[in-house]
């Protein structure tokens, strides 16, 4: 069975074609900027547009824009630049009268939460919004560390997405898009080693600022989020026997590939816990949900502590092989669910460590709770 090509526009002219990846990327970032400035300068005429043209324009220049009402707008980032304490969990998400309406099950959640996280990071909501706060979070960690051992790692974890892909016979724009999350990957662990001339404090914001501006423009991070749903796909259909007793509604479809090609694959398509675990399995993250409404959080991958069987010691990488440390640790991450949207939510710091709030043993998800769709 064929896996149908999802045509999504490009940002970048045709002209640019023959270029690479990377120089395909820096020159979209320079006519960004040039389209930001324009727009600057032409701010007055914002008002004149309307609907879905405006919407067009904004998220070329990398944002997304909001209506509260017919008189005002509001441009919001895809991903916010700044944090909020979990203080204003509350108030950012305008849950005052549902709080006090639903009672002490509320309350305590957003207490508990405040206890062992200290801050959260909005995301924009799109279809894609748990993609995007969980590759995010994922490579915010990682330009926190020193070492490129996490880089490797993941580079040996997605050659082997690549292999079930292989083994499946799927056509598809695997291909295309495993080469974009390489090149993100390779991007990252240059932003480590930036330019010691360039001018700027410290290391982590200016690999900060970097990562925010790769995630605010549709044209780069498409094809990261399209990647992400192949991989999710790939390791579903990989591992049918563990999946189809998690997908009630599989008999609406026929097979587990037509499940996959609706509900997984498909652009902007709500996510739930069966993709969520599929893909944090495939790429060995360990992920928490935590839940703003409906009670206690869950792990739906957590790598056993005595066992490193699915983490390889040893990854190749053009021109030689690189050692993985035995100690070495993946990052954890943590969204946070808000019955419709998924943000990032950030545990409190240890010694300058992210406190993982994991427990030992992987907690499978239901069939009631995969059946239940989020953004």
């Amino acid at each position: 069975m064929e896996v149908p090509k999802v045509t999504r526009p490009m940002d970048v002219k045709s002209g640019l074609d023959n270029l690479s990846l990377e120089q395909q990327w820096a020159l979209a970032e320079d006519m960004e900027m040039q389209q930001w400035q324009l727009a600057q300068q032409r701010k007055s005429l914002w008002s004149k547009f309307k609907g879905g043209m405006a919407n067009v324009l904004l998220e070329r220049i990398g944002r997304q824009m909001y209506n509260s009402n017919p008189d005002s707008t509001v441009i919001v980032p895809h991903v916010n630049h700044q944090t909020i304490p979990t203080t204003g969990i509350i108030e950012h998400y305008n849950l005052i009268e549902m709080a006090a309406g639903r009672g002490e099950i509320f309350h305590s959640n957003a207490l508990n939460l405040r206890r062992a996280y200290s801050e959260f990071r909005p995301v924009h909501g799109d279809g894609e919004c748990f993609y995007r706060s969980f590759i995010f979070s994922y490579f915010e960690q990682v330009l926190d560390r020193q070492d490129t051992h996490e880089e490797h790692r993941l580079l040996a974890a997605v050659k082997g997405v690549a292999r079930h892909h292989a083994r499946l016979g799927w056509t598809s724009e695997f291909s295309s898009r495993y080469k974009a999350f390489k090149a993100l990957i390779k991007k990252v662990m240059r932003w480590k080693r930036h330019n010691r001339w360039k001018n700027v404090p410290t290391t982590d914001s200016y690999s900060k600022q970097k990562l925010l501006k790769f995630f605010s423009c549709y044209g780069r991070t498409d094809d990261i989020f399209a990647f992400l749903r192949l991989v999710a796909a790939i390791w579903i259909c990989s591992h049918s026997e563990e999946f189809e007793p998690l997908i009630p509604e599989l008999n609406e479809y026929g097979t587990l590939r037509e499940w996959c090609l609706h509900e997984v694959i498909r652009y902007k398509v709500f996510t739930d816990h069966v993709q969520m675990t599929a893909l944090v399995t495939a790429l060995g993250v360990p992920l928490r949900v935590e839940y703003l409404l409906q009670g206690d959080g869950q792990d739906l991958y957590t790598p056993q502590k005595d066992s490193q069987d699915d983490m390889p010691r040893s990854t190749c990488w053009p021109g030689h092989r690189h050692q993985l440390p035995h100690a070495h640790v993946v990052p954890h991450v943590t969204v946070l669910y808000t019955n419709i949207h998924y943000d990032i939510i950030y545990p409190h710091r240890r010694d300058g460590a992210v406190c993982s709030q994991q427990t030992e043993q992987v907690q499978r998800p239901t069939a009631e709770s995969s059946g239940q769709q989020i953004a």
